[in-house]
């Protein structure tokens, strides 16, 4: 194998994650290139929406089609109702292993009315563990 082979890993790396690059302020072109592409196929189609000139864009229904809470944080509107760096307010986070289901943190792991998912329940009184309902392992 040629040394540009074991390279491929390395060069996708660099064209998806750019490190020290703040591209808050540029918006993505409405035709992806190549690198927004793979960015956007791998964190999932993200709504995005400048609070940078004006924070109450966020709360104007007229300019946030969206709708849901959401709040100004780092020159970006969040919804805090599912953003997980962001729930249930600007800047509150949940912990490690946790997800933002409607505005609170939860443990997807344990939780018998968020099983795996949001909103997953598991059904009669069953028990939620390792993000599985009635898991006996």
């Amino acid at each position: 194998m040629s040394s540009l082979e074991y390279l491929w890993p390395f060069i996708m790396f660099l064209l998806i994650v750019t490190p020290g690059v703040d591209t808050a302020d540029r918006p993505e072109p409405d035709i992806p290139t190549h690198v927004n592409f793979l960015r956007s196929a791998l964190r999932g189609r993200e709504r995005v929406l400048s609070c940078a000139d004006d924070p109450n864009v966020c709360v104007d229904r007229e300019r946030n089609p969206w709708g849901g809470s959401t709040c100004c944080f780092r020159k970006l509107c969040k919804d805090t109702s599912r953003d997980s760096n962001n729930c249930g307010a600007c800047g509150r986070t949940c912990g490690y292993g946790s997800v933002c289901c409607d505005g609170n943190c939860v443990d997807i792991h344990n939780d018998p009315r968020h099983c795996g998912s949001c909103f997953q329940e598991c059904p009669g009184q069953g028990r939620c563990s390792f993000a599985m309902c009635d898991y006996s392992g």
